[in-house]
């Protein structure tokens, strides 16, 4: 059940990044601040996760949409490089 969850989540979040519903300040960010920022969520939720007892769920549920703005960041990027433009 949790497999079919994160995946269903995956492509959720991928199809609501790639509508373009992103919010402009997260647009703007640099990427090594979704990093940093993406990595601190998933401590916070490690420790909401201990504490509330819900910690896989959470963990998961966090991890995948860190993932899913931290590739289309990337992927954002390299359209912008393939279209000649300076990173």
């Amino acid at each position: 059940m949790n497999l079919i969850y994160v995946i269903l989540l995956f492509f959720v979040s991928h199809i609501y990044l790639e509508k373009g519903k992103l919010p402009q300040k997260l647009e703007e960010l640099k990427l090594r601040y979704i990093l940093l920022g993406s990595l601190g969520a998933i401590i916070v939720a490690i420790v909401v996760g201990i504490i509330l007892h819900i910690a896989s769920f959470l963990v998961m549920t966090v991890t995948v949409c860190a993932a899913s703005l931290i590739a289309y960041k990337y992927r954002s990027k390299f359209d912008e490089m393939e279209r000649g433009k300076s990173v």
